[in-house]
């Protein structure tokens, strides 16, 4: 007489269902907390890369003003040894600077202005 092999018993499907649904909540709770490590992670990436750039920032500006200073100081030592010449220097840069501030009119190329612009 054949035998019949055992039947195997067949899973409780409940036990499926609750086992998927803990797996869900595990796969949630680990996104939360990949999320919030990885925010944290950029948070602070984002404020050391501030705080390199705010160093840099001051060290530019700490140079800028050195370089600044020594520039009017040579300036100065420029004008009290030669004044007639930085006079006529600051005469001529106004000149300059008030020919190309100038807005003349394009109606009327010889008169200030056409009364129109």
């Amino acid at each position: 007489m054949p035998t019949t092999p055992p039947a195997k018993p067949v899973p409780d499907l409940d036990s499926i269902a609750n086992d998927i649904a803990a797996l869900r909540q595990d796969f949630a709770t680990l996104n939360a907390d990949l999320r919030a490590g990885t925010a944290g992670r950029a948070r602070s990436m984002a404020h050391d890369a501030a705080e390199q750039i705010s160093d840099k920032a001051s060290s530019l500006y700490g140079q800028a003003t050195a370089q600044a200073a020594a520039g009017a100081k040579a300036l100065s030592h420029e004008v009290e040894e030669r004044p007639l010449t930085a006079l006529m220097m600051a005469f001529a840069a106004g000149l300059v600077a008030s020919r190309l501030l100038t807005r003349r009119c394009p109606r009327a190329p010889q008169a200030r202005s056409c009364g129109v612009c």
